[in-house]
Order: structure tokens, then sequence, then C-alpha cells
């Protein structure tokens, strides 16, 4: 199957082996990667606790931050931002980074990678490097303020009205966050709302997509199975893989969702209705 749907739970987070030595008070749990059939995409949720920090280092891969619960700081090649609820932010590849939680209280956020990370018996694709220096000038910079490159912050007021796309989708809202404009060449990141009774019917695509619930409720098909997906549930579709959302329990949902690569400038969802009716048109 080119699919995956799972529940989060404690104890899939753990101290990832790279970062032996090299962070404290960091947990993550890898929930999108080569284990479940990706191709493309890492995507991890992270779990870093007061005190905690992650000592600088560098990927041969992109890797965007969206902050769940609570705050970080990030020190990106001496840029320092101060990271809360619902921002986000681009560390583009070869970039020096590292990250600290000088707050009392835990912080969890989402990291997607594209390309896909290596996994411990492959190349390796990330090593740590001189520290870069904590002691600027200043506090570091609050996303709100503006003239802040590769960073951004989400609320609610950013979705546009919902609007019908077609006989197939409806009810359907987007708010783009890493994309080309923000400096990303690898991914997209953006957050998606459907209203109660919205849908889009089944698809395809020629690149992967994960989706991560931040409100409501929403029944998931992927390759003919179904799936109820809420806060606390991680889904993926990979190329090729049919897969519809469809906003019949009783609730609007919400969530975060990535497509690696970037997908084309034209023709990146195949409707299968559409080619459907197509099909039986052309053999009448």
């Amino acid at each position: 199957m080119a699919h995956f749907v799972c529940d989060i739970e404690t104890d899939m987070f753990v101290e990832p082996s790279f970062y032996t030595n090299h962070a404290r008070g960091f947990l993550r749990a890898d929930l999108i990667g080569r284990t479940q059939g990706s191709v493309h995409m890492g995507f991890r949720l992270c779990d870093l606790k007061p005190d905690g920090n992650i000592d600088t280092c560098v990927h041969s891969f992109e890797k965007g931050l969206f902050i769940t619960e609570g705050e970080i700081e990030l020190n990106r090649n001496g840029e320092l931002f101060h990271l809360h609820k619902h921002d986000f932010a681009l560390i583009p590849i070869g970039v020096p980074h590292a990250i600290r939680n000088t707050s009392s209280a835990p912080a969890r956020f989402i990291e997607k990678c594209a390309p896909r990370p290596k996994e411990d018996d492959e190349w390796q694709d990330s090593f740590f490097s001189k520290p870069l220096n904590w002691n600027l000038n200043g506090e570091p910079t609050l996303v709100s303020e503006p003239l802040q490159r590769m960073v951004g912050h989400f609320d609610l007021s950013q979705l546009p009205a919902s609007q019908r796309v077609d006989n197939h989708m409806w009810g359907w809202s987007k708010k783009l966050l890493i994309d080309k404009v923000l400096g990303a060449h690898q991914f997209d990141l953006f957050i998606i709302e459907f209203d109660e009774g919205g849908q889009t019917s089944s698809h395809d695509h020629n690149f992967e997509e994960a989706y991560f619930v931040l409100d409501g409720e929403v029944t998931f098909t992927a390759e003919g199975a179904e799936y109820v997906l809420k806060p606390g549930t991680i889904a993926w579709s990979g190329v090729g893989a049919p897969h519809g959302f469809y906003m019949n329990r009783g609730t609007s949902c919400r969530w975060l969702e990535v497509m690696s690569p970037q997908p084309p400038v034209q023709f990146g969802n195949r409707r299968m209705a559409n080619w459907d009716l197509i099909r039986s048109e052309l053999a009448t």
C-alpha cells in the first residue's frame, strides 16, 4: 500500500541516535519516513523540555518547523528567533542551526524534512558543526515583527473564506505557510480547513502528502480503505495513491498538510471521477 495512518503514542518519542551527546531534553517521534513507505519526506514530531537544547547541526535537506505547543528559540546561522505556538520557520539546506527552550514549559514542534532524511544505516546526510554564538546583542526576534525572512505566524484570521472548486471539491480553504515564496525548494507546508459537509473526492498526485490534524475530525479514504483522522493521528499518501476527504462527522476539520516534492504548476491533481467520466464517454 502507498498510504499510512496511525495514532501518535507516547512511546514513539525517543532520543534520536544522531543526537546522542548533542542534545539535552530532546525526544522525537519519527512519523513518516522510509519505514512508512515514503521516498520524498520525513515528518517528525519533536518534544523539547524546559532548559533543553539541540547543538548546532547542518543537514543536506530542507527543514521546516511548525510550533504546536510552547515556545523555542531558533538560532539560524546567527539569526535569533523566538518561536511561539503556530509560528513557523524554514531552515534551508546546508544552513547551521541550533534550538533551545529557555521557558519553564515543554515545547512541541513539527519537523518537515525533504528530501527524505537518511536512516542510520544509510549515507550520513547530517552532521554537527562549530557552535553558533547565542550571546548576540539584543533579544531573539519575535516572528510578529515585519521584514523577517523565512519565518511567519499562522492564525485563523488568515484563512480565506471557504470555496467550491467544482462538483468534487467544496467547503475548502487553504493558507500557504512554507513554499517557494518563503524560500523553500523541496516542499510546501500549509493549513487546510474543510467546513462541515465539505469534501474532496478521490484523487491522486505525482507527489507525496502528509496530514496532521489540528482540530476537528474528518473521514479519510485511501486506496479503498477508510479512516477517521482527528488530533493525535497522522496520515500519509504516496505518489499515485487515490485518496479523499469527507466531512461527514458532524464537525469541521483543520489540518497541517505538506507536499513533497513541490507540486507542478498544472495538472498536480488527477480526479478519478473526471477520468471515469471521460473514459465512459470515449467508449460510447
